[in-house]
């Protein structure tokens, strides 16, 4: 035999070798399913949940990189982590809804080391899953599910009920669970970048500078301060100015937590008369606006008081990324004016 066909034969084997081991990981959940009694694998996920929903008054999600708890108030939902910030509504009517409609599709594996194929294993162990647990004022637990991925046709979800042994596939669907920035609804400021008529940038360093449109029909901002500057290009002021009109925050917290100073700001306006400001306070390598809205037109009353209602008192992390486009520096976007000598 020479080097060539020996070298040839290993390679063979070696690819047989892989796809055996991977056919019998899946075989073996397979098997296990196989093997389960079909009267385990019927009916609702939770047959009480219809009727303890009202009862529940405090939800706990645990995920891989993140933890936190929802509680019931006689105002509604809050997160008391986040300063008892307000929970979505819609967010948990979501979750009230999925978990009424969740049921028993099949039995997985009851293997523990084979949980985490399926997203079920113990986040707390540094497992890949999300454990849902929800109780009631007498800290009954009306639910306690480990939740995993999304099945392969995309129509249900695998599921583990803490008090039971074994993996299942569910059918239907349940809301993301993980992101507090979902549960507490931080994608409330949203304008049309068109909306926006002018915008005063204060950067954490340079010069701060001002740029405005003179209508909706003008397409590019004009730099109006400071003076003797001129724009690198027609539309560079562009992306700066119209940064503050859609923003998804990445959490939030009671702004008198907040122990850091001032570092930047950027306030704007729009056309219909809406003034709002964001004044950047670091902590860390974290940026954490605190915000403004101010009605300068009748029109823009019931916005203005709206945003203001959710604002304030509270103060909102922004990302890397946004804040880059909030703040960006002067330098970056105009250059001295050449003033030709007499």
């Amino acid at each position: 035999m020479n080097l060539r066909t020996h070298r040839l034969r290993i390679s063979l084997g070696a690819g047989f070798a892989a796809a055996v081991l991977m056919a019998v990981g899946v075989g073996s959940i397979v098997m296990d399913a196989q093997r389960a009694s079909l009267p385990d694998v019927s009916g609702p996920v939770l047959p009480d949940w219809i009727e303890n929903a009202s009862n529940a008054a405090s939800i706990e999600i645990m995920g891989p990189q993140t933890q936190f708890r929802l509680t019931r108030t006689e105002a509604g939902w809050v997160m008391p982590s986040r300063g008892n910030y307000p929970v979505r509504a819609e967010q948990i009517a979501a979750l009230d809804a999925a978990l009424s409609t969740l049921r028993f599709e099949r039995a997985m594996t009851g293997d523990a080391q084979k949980y985490g194929r399926l997203g079920l294993s113990d986040p707390l162990s540094g497992g890949n899953g999300t454990r849902l647990i929800i109780l009631d004022e007498a800290e009954n637990r009306l639910a306690d599910l480990f939740v995993g991925r999304t099945q392969n046709d995309g129509e249900g979800v695998y599921v583990r009920p803490a008090n039971r042994g074994r993996a299942f596939a569910a059918s239907g669907a349940l809301p993301a669970l993980t992101d507090p920035a979902t549960w507490l609804g931080l994608n409330f400021w949203a304008f049309e970048p068109s909306a926006i008529a002018r915008a005063r940038i204060e950067p954490e360093t340079g010069q701060a500078y001002f740029v405005q449109r003179a209508g909706v029909a003008q397409r590019n901002y004009e730099l109006l301060d400071p003076s003797g500057y001129r724009l690198i290009t027609g539309g560079a002021a562009n992306g700066v100015a119209t940064a503050g009109a859609r923003l998804r925050f990445r959490d939030a917290r009671p702004s008198e937590t907040l122990e850091g100073s001032v570092v930047a700001g950027h306030a704007g306006a729009t056309f219909s008369g809406l003034a709002y400001r964001f004044d950047f306070i670091a902590e860390d390598e974290a940026r954490w606006a605190v915000i403004t809205v101010q009605a300068l037109s009748d029109d823009a009353e019931p916005r203005a008081e709206r945003l203001t209602e959710i604002t304030d008192g509270w103060a909102y992390q922004v990302s890397e990324d946004a804040y880059e486009r909030l703040t960006r520096p002067l330098d970056q976007l105009a250059e001295r004016s050449v003033i030709p000598t007499p």
